[in-house]
């Protein structure tokens, strides 16, 4: 008897993990960061800001975006697998809906960023 109640709080929870909600925090403060660098460009059009500043601005985006893409997808990947190994399926499954929005919105923004970059550079 012993032996089980010293045991007893060995075991712990894999979806409650530390790294795991740094991750998704993380996340979710990038793709903040995203919104507010859109923001700023669309409000940098109409207060006149500098060329070199917009493209800054779009530079910014662009990188951050893409790697908020990529950690978009591995966290996505390792949510997948929480999904088949975990009991908690719903909060799984609200996971993987946000990562994939996040994806698919820094995709966008990354693509959206690069095309307006080129047009904005002008003929060379």
């Amino acid at each position: 008897m012993a032996n089980k109640l010293k045991f007893k709080y060995s075991k712990k929870l894999l979806s409650n993990t530390l790294t795991y909600k740094f991750s998704m925090t993380l996340n979710l403060a990038v793709t903040a960061f995203c919104v507010i660098l859109i923001t700023l460009y669309i409000i940098g059009n109409y207060q006149n800001f500098q060329d070199e500043n917009q493209q800054w601005i779009l530079t910014v985006l662009s990188y951050v975006a893409i790697f908020n893409s990529l950690f978009s997808i591995v966290l996505l990947v390792e949510t997948a697998i929480k999904l088949f190994t975990e009991k908690h399926q719903i909060k799984n499954i609200i996971n993987m809906i946000a990562l994939f929005c996040s994806a698919v919105f820094c995709i966008f923004c990354t693509g959206t960023s690069n095309i307006i970059g080129y047009i904005s550079g002008g003929i060379r």
